[in-house]
Parts: C-alpha cells; structure tokens; sequence
C-alpha cells in the first residue's frame, strides 16, 4: 500500500466514523444493547470461537482445504477473485450459526436484532453513499453497473454479511458484555486482524506484504466495530464493509 493509498483510506475511515456517531446519536439507537445472563459463560463461548476461527484460517491457508474449498464456490469475472474470501467466511460462520441453534440463543445475540434493523440500514446506506462519494465513484456507479459489476458486489455483500456477523455480531458483542465495552471491541479488532493474517502470509512477498495487509486488518476491525458498538446492529458495519471491498473493482 502507498502513502497516497494510506491516507486514503484513513480519510475514509475518519469520514465514516464521523457520520456514523453523528447518526448514532438518535434516541433510537440510545437501546440498551443485548445482555448475557452468564457473561462469563458466553465471553468464554467467544474465545473458543476466535481460537477456532484464526486455527481454521491457517489450515484454510497452508493445506489443500483452502483449495478445495474455494473450488466449490465459482464466481464469474473479477468476482473471482472474491471465491477464496467468501468461503472462509462462509465456512467460519457455520460454527456460529451451530452454536446460537444449540444454545437457543436468538438472532438478535449475534447483533441481529429487528427493533434496530431499519434505523441500521438508514445508517448503513448513507455510509455506502459517503463512502462512493470519499473514493470519488459517483460517475462510476451513477453510469450503471455491468454484470461483472453485480456480481462482484454480491460477493463482497457476502463475505461482509458473514465476517461482520462472525467478529463484530458474536464474537464482540460477548466480549464486550463480559470484559467492557472497550476491551471487547480492541480484543475483537485483534482476533480478527489474527484470522486475516495466515492467509497474508500465505500470499508471499515477505512483511513488506504481510505488514501492511495486517494494519489495513487491524484498522477494519477497529472501525467496523465502533460502528457495531454504535450502531447495536451487523448490518450497517457489513454495508460499510461490503461496499468498500466492491469498489475494489473501480481501481
């Protein structure tokens, strides 16, 4: 990543938390954020997620599986490039969604609750606009999208939704009910930069490659977990974050 990149994106991430806590401060979202009868229990549930998630991301990484699995999920055009992300988020959020169907735990534990959804999406859609707008593809997307287009956006909606489900909406809410809000959202923002970083040095080019793919890692954790901790909802960190990685495809 340049210099000029490095500003960038942290003009973006500046831009957005900006607008999110101006949002953010509507009587609605002032809810008290979902709680956990045996925080401990479920802070203890969290870890065991997060060790298991950044173990399958190195297996994932340095064996055949990785392969295998990304095989199974076909992607046409540049949203291709996108098959590898999606199955392992896929693949990371099935353990989640096991864990909520055995615990009896509803949606809304996993930062899926409905009184929020539509205050949410409100956020969420002015973070897409915001965003097009920092990264000057107005014309870009105002010009129509191709099919290639769609179908990369798509595919990033998708490892959004289930990253964002995964680390901001499972693993950080419990964190956060059991050591405080500020701890679970660092320790979060951690673990999730820990699960990004076997398939960084999978890729090569030694920690001039890794370094600062890991940073960018660290800064998404952070900034989409504020917007959770803001926001008590997935979906608008996993709109952010979705469209961010979509206009990938304009550069």
């Amino acid at each position: 990543m340049t210099t000029t990149n490095l500003i960038a994106q942290i003009a973006e991430w500046l831009g957005v938390v900006a607008v999110a806590w101006l949002l953010t401060l509507l009587p609605r979202f002032r809810q008290t954020q979902t709680g956990f009868k045996y925080a401990r229990r479920d802070g203890f549930a969290a870890v065991t997620l997060s060790l298991t998630a950044i173990l399958f991301a190195a297996l994932f990484a340095f064996s055949g599986l990785g392969k295998t699995l990304t095989a199974l999920v076909r992607l046409p055009g540049a949203a291709a490039a996108l098959s590898e992300p999606l199955a392992l988020a896929v693949i990371t959020l099935l353990p989640v969604v096991a864990a909520l169907i055995l615990r009896g735990q509803p949606p809304r534990s996993a930062g899926w609750g409905s009184r929020l959804l539509m205050p949410a999406l409100q956020v969420g859609l002015a973070l897409v606009l915001l965003t097009v707008f920092l990264r000057n593809r107005v014309m870009d997307v105002l010009s129509g999208l191709s099919t290639e287009e769609t179908w990369y956006l798509l595919a990033a909606l998708g490892v959004a939704l289930a990253e964002e489900t995964v680390f901001r909406g499972y693993i950080q809410v419990r964190l956060g009910w059991w050591l405080g809000q500020n701890q679970g959202w660092l320790l979060t923002a951690l673990v999730y930069a820990a699960w990004k970083l076997p398939g960084l040095l999978a890729a090569g080019g030694g920690a001039a490659g890794w370094l600062p793919g890991l940073g960018l890692a660290l800064g998404q954790g952070l900034v989409t977990g504020w917007l959770m901790r803001n926001s008590k909802h997935v979906l608008a960190p996993a709109l952010y974050r979705a469209v961010s990685i979509w206009l990938n495809i304009f550069v």
